[in-house]
């Protein structure tokens, strides 16, 4: 039973108005819908790109675009469909439905996600930019070294670099959120076993993006020190071996492949059984078959690698792990068509929609089958059946589920019902226009037609099947057209749409159309699989507990519930942060940094830094501001501030601690790569062992005094006070310590006299020094937090969680240094 005084005020969960809105607003719905939008215009502006280099391949011979422009075009569409689009739009859409589906009033940091927003906005405007300043990148969206290396490509791969670290850091971040969200915002009751599919794999490619974009990251960067520095982590003659670059890219870039996939299934897994009004068969199994897949995905990148000249045993191995993946792709499609042969379907656009990706999807997963084979994929590697094969799987895989979720979901994204005749008809376009453009593809490279030509001769054979094509093409982009008008027709004037059209299973069609500002006035409570389809079960004690705890309330701030990551059992509150400025000022310093760094305009960049470390100040100082003593009681005896894992800031820290372990691992394992093939590896040590062990006793002395601090204070006793002159002494002494490293560090940088020009060995030394640096940095930044949490605050607590994120990013730097030890001095003397 609610509460009498439940008097719950939705205007505290509202963005800030018009403009001021624009750059403070924060709620999960306000920036999904900001990130799917934007990725549908990148999408809009790829498909573009991509009818101009078909209009180009009509003909033999043909001269509608020269051989750079051709090369420009190509570039910019790989990029934008795969690092702007479908991340992005998945991301986006994750970010607005997880609340939704799992019963939370917002994601986990809100301002976070606005930050991530912010850079991956940055990231896209600056890679488009290059078409205003006349420096197009052209070597193709997988960049392979040397073509664009310093040798043979301009400033304009700076740009390419620099604005996909930007969108790629936006990803990793989102992939916190997310993982965060689902571990701990579940509404009560929402055990794994009840967890949504969509919410399964969600946190599966979270992990996979921590996993495997980071060495993208870490790629990008080793690229731009060889094009800039001078370093020489691609130089054969120096140490280094072009190779790398594609291990580093495809063990980023297949793994994406199913990044892309997954979230599109889990679409098809809720789309299904809406539409067929039946429960989805085999649950379990398709959640392992997601878990397994996202797994699996990892070790499958020399799949792309096969013409390299790899040992017989190494394509034998990733040969049958390539194959072997299609039986956990297979679980799922077996899944889906027994819920449509127990069901009842409707044939709804986003039942059709889903239809056209198990035909799709299936046709692409054969042809994936044919190039898993180490001796096929010789054959017609780099010819247009990959191509062909590549957007069956893509387009399959991903833009048929992204169009039955925006028609699915449109109802409750805007509260309007889309025309359902516009949807039929741009189905049929777009799934007509699809195959008649790429099965041909199939064609064309069986009969030796290269992919990445700007042109082909008359003699070739290929003339009719490429027109066919690009007729497909164009017929494919009137169907997209209509869809894209039909959806922006009834956002402005479609009939309104009831609370659940469809008869959906979720807890989403639970909620109005649109939701409210606070998703949630009372909290659910969850006790099936399907909460809309079953009547459920009376409520345990503690669940009871929260729900009427969080009915209508509370009043004046924006809080959500905490529950345990097994069974969801009740645990506490989670204060939801504000709308303000300040996440997108630390951005805006970052691309400042990086628009000096292009512009070699140097002193620039002091000013973008000087922008980011006030934005990150400001940011936390609010955040202290927020957590004021009269809003963190407890909320019906659920506590707003908890210890270790309770804490959702523990949760975060590390997984910000497996990102930067993940970055300190990819570059040791890539000096270990260069050391075992390079032909002149050098037996050379940094051979400072003083100095070396002085940066880990830092380390690990910022950690103990960070991990003593935090353990100082009265956890029952959320006013109390006694610890403040422990929490300052020890951020002074892991302050001190963070000091001594970097000093540290910088005696060993000067020390070495290691040229990282002159070969690889000496980069890798010297791009691990400044990591470490980098990373007392951060710990360092957590430390400040914990500093202005003690100042801001009268209590004990507070300070005390800071200081515990803190400790867990100085194990962090303890960790990390550990691995650059092995790789500077150990691994040299171990491998030859």
């Amino acid at each position: 039973m609610a509460h009498e005084t439940a008097v719950m005020d939705e205007r505290v969960y509202d963005a800030h108005p018009r403009l001021k809105g624009v750059f403070t607003s924060v709620q999960h719905k306000v920036v999904g819908q900001r990130y799917m939008v934007t990725a549908f215009i990148f999408f809009l502006v790829g498909g573009l790109e991509a009818l101009l280099l078909r209009t180009q391949l009509a003909q033999s011979d043909n001269d509608f675009l020269s051989a750079e422009s051709y090369n420009e075009l190509f570039t910019m569409h790989g990029t934008t469909m795969m690092f702007l689009f479908a991340i992005p739009f998945l991301e986006g859409l994750g970010t607005y439905l997880l609340p939704l589906q799992v019963g939370a009033r917002d994601m986990p940091f809100p301002r976070y996600n606005a930050f991530n927003y912010w850079c991956y906005l940055g990231g896209g405007i600056l890679l488009y930019s290059s078409f205003l300043v006349g420096m197009v990148p052209d070597t193709g969206w997988f960049a392979y070294v040397p073509l664009s290396g310093p040798e043979f490509a301009d400033k304009s791969m700076d740009i390419w670099l620099f604005g996909l670290t930007l969108a790629e850091i936006a990803a990793v971040g989102a992939a916190i959120e997310i993982i965060v969200a689902v571990l701990k915002t579940r509404a009560p009751g929402m055990s794994l076993e009840k967890m949504p599919v969509f919410a399964w794999t969600m946190l599966s490619v979270a992990v996979l993006i921590i996993v495997a974009f980071v060495p993208l990251i870490v790629a990008s960067v080793l690229l731009e020190l060889d094009r800039t520095v001078g370093t020489a982590f691609f130089d054969p003659d120096a140490g280094g071996d072009p190779l790398l670059w594609q291990h580093l890219f495809w063990i980023f870039g297949h793994p994406e492949v199913y990044v892309m996939f997954l979230p599109g299934a889990a679409i098809i897994s809720h789309v299904i059984p809406v539409h067929a009004n039946q429960r989805l068969a085999a649950y379990p199994f398709v959640v392992v078959a997601v878990i397994t897949t996202a797994i699996m995905s990892l070790g499958l990148w020399v799949h792309h690698m096969y013409v390299t000249g790899l040992p017989p045993l190494t394509l034998t191995f990733f040969t049958a792990a390539s194959m072997s993946i299609s039986l956990a792709s297979g679980i799922q499609i077996f899944a889906w068509i027994a819920t449509l042969w127990l069901g009842r379907p409707r044939f709804t656009v986003p039942m059709m929609f889903a239809l056209a990706f198990i035909v799709t999807f299936v046709a692409g997963g054969i042809t994936g089958v044919m190039v898993a084979s180490a001796a096929f994929d010789s054959q017609v590697h780099d010819s247009y059946f990959v191509v062909a094969h590549f957007h069956y799987v893509i387009i399959g895989g991903l833009l048929f589920p992204i169009f039955a979720a925006l028609y699915h979901w449109w109802p409750k994204f805007t509260g309007r019902m889309a025309n359902p005749v516009a949807g039929h008809v741009s189905f049929w376009l777009i799934f007509l226009g699809f195959h008649i453009t790429f099965f041909p593809m199939h064609l064309a490279g069986l009969w030796g037609m290269p992919r990445r030509v700007y042109t082909y001769d008359t003699y070739m054979g290929v003339e009719v099947v490429n027109l066919l094509s690009t007729i497909g093409a164009f017929v494919l982009a009137l169907g997209v057209l209509i869809f894209t008008a039909a959806l922006v027709y009834a956002w402005r004037r479609g009939p309104q749409a009831p609370r659940d059209p469809w008869g959906g299973d979720t807890l989403e069609w639970a909620t109005d159309s649109p939701p409210s500002s606070s998703n949630w006035p009372t909290i659910p409570v969850v006790t099936d699989r399907h909460p809309q389809w079953s009547s459920g079960e009376p409520m345990s004690r503690s669940q009871r507990a929260m729900h009427e705890a969080f009915d209508r309330q509370p009043a004046t701030f924006r809080a959500t519930p905490l529950t345990s990551v097994l069974s969801a059992e009740p645990q506490g509150t989670l204060r939801l942060a504000e709308p303000t400025y300040w996440p997108a000022v630390p951005a805006a310093g970052i691309l400042v940094i990086v628009l000096s760094l292009l512009t070699e305009v140097y002193w620039i960049s002091a000013v973008g830094a000087a922008v980011m470390v006030a934005g990150f100040i400001g940011w936390s100082y609010r955040v202290e501001t927020d957590n004021n003593e009269t809003e963190t009681a407890p909320i019906g005896g659920f506590p707003v501030e908890a210890r270790g894992s309770r804490a959702i800031g523990w949760w975060a820290a590390w997984c910000a601690v497996a990102v930067l372990l993940v970055g300190v691992a990819t570059i040791v394992l890539s000096a270990l790569f260069l050391q075992v093939n390079s032909g002149s590896w050098t037996t050379q040590t940094l051979d400072a062992p003083v100095l070396t062990l002085g940066v880990g006793v830092a380390a690990g002395a910022g950690f103990a005094a960070t991990r003593w601090g935090a353990a100082r204070c009265v956890p029952e006793e959320h006013t109390a006070t006694g610890a403040r002159g422990t929490h300052l002494t020890a951020a002074l002494a892991s302050t001190i310590a963070g000091v001594i490293a970097l000093v540290l560090l910088g005696a060993i940088w000067f020390g070495a006299g290691l040229d990282p020009t002159v070969h690889a060995y000496n980069s890798s030394v010297m791009l691990l020094l400044a990591i470490q640096a980098l990373a007392v940095l951060f710990a360092l930044g957590a430390t400040v937090a914990a500093v202005i949490a003690r100042l801001r605050q009268t209590r004990d607590l507070r300070p005390a969680l800071v200081l515990q994120n803190a400790s867990i990013m100085w194990l962090a730097v303890l960790l990390g240094w550990a691995m650059s030890w092995a790789a500077t001095d150990l691994m040299p003397r171990v491998v030859i």
